[in-house]
Formats: structure tokens, C-alpha cells, sequence
């Protein structure tokens, strides 16, 4: 089967748009989420849960992260079929990884300090800013993930697997449940 040009630049085109929307959600959660414990959802939200939980120094959110996000891929694989996981395993691969490496980013000794968010006076306006362009990241990383055809997988997977058993369920409906769980 050949591949006609505006077919291949379409696709490239969507591929760009999920691996950028997964580097924007990634650096959005390690930036601002995760340093600052604010659970609101999805794979890192589950993780810092789970990260205060575990009384583990070697467990790290984004090592949590990397498994979780590795897990409900292949429940997802396996449940949902071949082609959810062909549109999410470019976002499995990348997010736990650039996660990661953006952390590193949030240390007193990297880059002076840029992205050290701790230890500001006024901790509740420092929170609140970290919440409000965190969730911006966020939500636009994942926009342009789902624009570009594809899923961000984690906890995602979860209210694709609702919506697949309960069929009058909204995806919308099962996605607001899901994170709204992990936000209790």
C-alpha cells in the first residue's frame, strides 16, 4: 500500500502534534504538579498518592510513573486492542521519560534555581500559580495529544475501558470520574 503525500504529511503532522502535547503535559506535571504535591489526576496524581504511601526513599514519582504508565498500556493493549495502543505507545515512551528528565530541572543547583519553586515566602501564591499554569500545561499538552489523534494512555485507559463496558457512558463522564477519584 503507498502512502500518498497529503496522507504521509497528515501523519507526520499528527505525530508531531502527540509528541509535542506529551513533552507540554510532562513538563507541565514535573514543573509545576509534582514539586508541589498537587494531585489532580492522572498517572502523576496516582503517583505522588502512591509516593506518599510507599515509606520507600528509592521510589521516586516519576520511577511510579514509568511503571504505571507501563501497566495500564498493556491492560490497554490487551482490552482495548491494537490500534488504542499503536495511537498511545508514542506517548507511553516519551512521557515517563521527559518527566523525568524535566524533574531535574526543579533542583536549587540546576539553572540557578529557575524552576526551584520551593521555599518562596508567600507559599499559598506560589501554589496557586504553580496549580493554574501546571493545569494550563497540562490540559493544553493533552489537547494537542488528542488533536493529533492520539492518548496520553495512564489513567486515561481506565475510562476508555468504562466507556467499552458501560456503553451509554460518556467519555467525558468517565474521564471527570477517573481524575476526580484520584483528587479525593
Amino acid at each position: 500500500m503507498k502512502i500518498k503525500g497529503k496522507e504521509l504529511f497528515v501523519f507526520l503532522k499528527n505525530i508531531a502534534l502527540v509528541v509535542l502535547g506529551t513533552i507540554v503535559l510532562a513538563f507541565g506535571a514535573a514543573i509545576f504538579i509534582v514539586p508541589m504535591n498537587i494531585v489532580c489526576g492522572g498517572v502523576s496524581g496516582l503517583a505522588i498518592v502512591i509516593d506518599k504511601l510507599i515509606p520507600f526513599e528509592i521510589v521516586t514519582v516519576d520511577v511510579i510513573v514509568f511503571v504505571l504508565t507501563w501497566v495500564l498500556f498493556f491492560i490497554g493493549l490487551f482490552v482495548l486492542g491494537k490500534s488504542f495502543a499503536a495511537k498511545t505507545l508514542i506517548s507511553t515512551i516519551i512521557y515517563p521519560v521527559a518527566l523525568s528528565l524535566f524533574m531535574r530541572l526543579c533542583s536549587p543547583e540546576v539553572l540557578g534555581g529557575f524552576f526551584y519553586l520551593q521555599g518562596y515566602p508567600n507559599e499559598a501564591l506560589v501554589l496557586m500559580i504553580a496549580a493554574l499554569v501546571g493545569g494550563v500545561c497540562v490540559g493544553f499538552g493533552c489537547a494537542l495529544t488528542f488533536i493529533g489523534g492520539g492518548s496520553t494512555g495512564g489513567v486515561d485507559i481506565i475510562a476508555l475501558i468504562l466507556c467499552k463496558v458501560f456503553k451509554k457512558l460518556k467519555g467525558s463522564v468517565a474521564f471527570f470520574m477517573i481524575d476526580s477519584m484520584l483528587d479525593e
